[in-house]
């Protein structure tokens, strides 16, 4: 058994002695950590705990907070994890991947949906910002011509 945890700095000093100790007593051999900072995206700690888990190995964590930053990050890793065949247990949520149940299966689909969300809004936030596309016709192309006559004025003497 894998263990992994985040850890928020609290005043620059980072404490993982109890979320640490959770994991050894639930049985894990091997400890990887990651400082959070707000949203981080790079997590060496999480990166090493997955390189080094073979298929049917289990990742195990003190909590889905403490495992990822926001839902999107969540079910992004947990993809990471489920393309590994690595197996994944909460230790407070009580979450354990190896029994039945489909909890893969689901945080895919909310992943896809999530993706399928973002795209919908991009879309509408354009629609918005841009205005309605208007159909082209050829009479609404005419209509776009200026056929007004441009006059010149002839530069003044010297």
């Amino acid at each position: 058994m894998i263990g992994y945890f985040r850890v928020p700095p609290v005043r620059g000093a980072t404490f993982d002695g109890p979320l640490a100790d959770k994991l050894s007593a639930a049985g894990c051999e091997a400890l990887h950590h990651d400082a959070c900072y707000a949203l981080a995206v790079h997590k060496p700690g999480l990166d090493a705990a997955i390189a080094s888990a073979r298929p049917g190995d289990l990742l195990v964590i003190p909590s889905l907070h403490a495992f990822a930053a926001h839902l999107v990050d969540l079910l992004q890793v947990i993809g990471k994890l489920q393309s590994a065949g690595v197996y994944l247990m909460t230790l407070s949520e009580g979450i354990d991947t190896r029994m039945p149940g489909g909890f893969f299966p689901v945080c895919a689909q909310l992943l896809q949906f999530n993706d399928q969300t973002r795209m919908v809004r991009t879309a509408e936030e354009k629609i918005v910002r841009l205005g309605r596309p208007r159909p082209a016709t050829p009479d609404a192309a005419e209509a776009d011509v200026d056929t007004t006559e441009a006059v010149v004025e002839a530069p003044p003497e010297a």
